[in-house]
């Protein structure tokens, strides 16, 4: 089982829950579909990924950016993912902060990147969200194709293409 860093040393405390919700989520899921690579938040050691905010990135949309080294097999070797300094959310209130599982769902997507997921497809990997706000942050979700996330849920390629890189 490889095991993964994911450095939030750089990161205010904003998007700290969020990421740490994201590396425990994804961890289940890799168990339960079988791919053989933990992310662990510490001292660990191997491949890290560096997470960091980005005044650039836009705050009203969904995204992050993320550049990854990888070995000739297309494992990690390090990766950058930023994310945006806050993410909005359009509500019939007004504009306000997105909820964490909203923010949640933008670092795994970035993290998933990381480990190799390089194309958009579906499910977690969808390039394109359609934001749904709660009638508070904490109901916040994000949509792709009728499905709504949190909680997060990878796509069968992306599950494929995963194994296909850890094992």
């Amino acid at each position: 089982m490889a095991t993964v860093k994911v450095d939030l040393s750089g990161l205010d405390a904003y998007w700290i829950k969020a990421c740490k919700r994201a590396v425990t989520d994804l961890n289940v899921l890799f168990k339960k579909s079988d791919i053989n690579v933990v992310l662990a938040l510490g001292s660990s050691t191997g491949p890290t990924i560096t997470v960091t905010t980005d005044s650039t990135i836009s705050g009203t949309a969904v995204h992050g950016r993320t550049a990854a080294t990888t070995s000739d097999s297309g494992q990690l070797q390090s990766a950058e993912v930023k994310l945006p300094v806050e993410v909005r959310i359009n509500t019939p209130g007004g504009l306000r902060g997105a909820g964490l599982g909203v923010l949640e769902v933008i670092a795994a997507h970035e993290f998933v990147h990381a480990l190799g997921q390089v194309k958009h497809n579906s499910h977690l990997m969808a390039q394109t969200w359609t934001k749904l706000s709660g009638d508070t942050p904490a109901g916040d979700k994000l949509q792709e194709g009728g499905l709504s996330m949190p909680p997060l849920a990878l796509a069968p390629e992306s599950v494929e293409k995963l194994k296909a890189i850890w094992g």
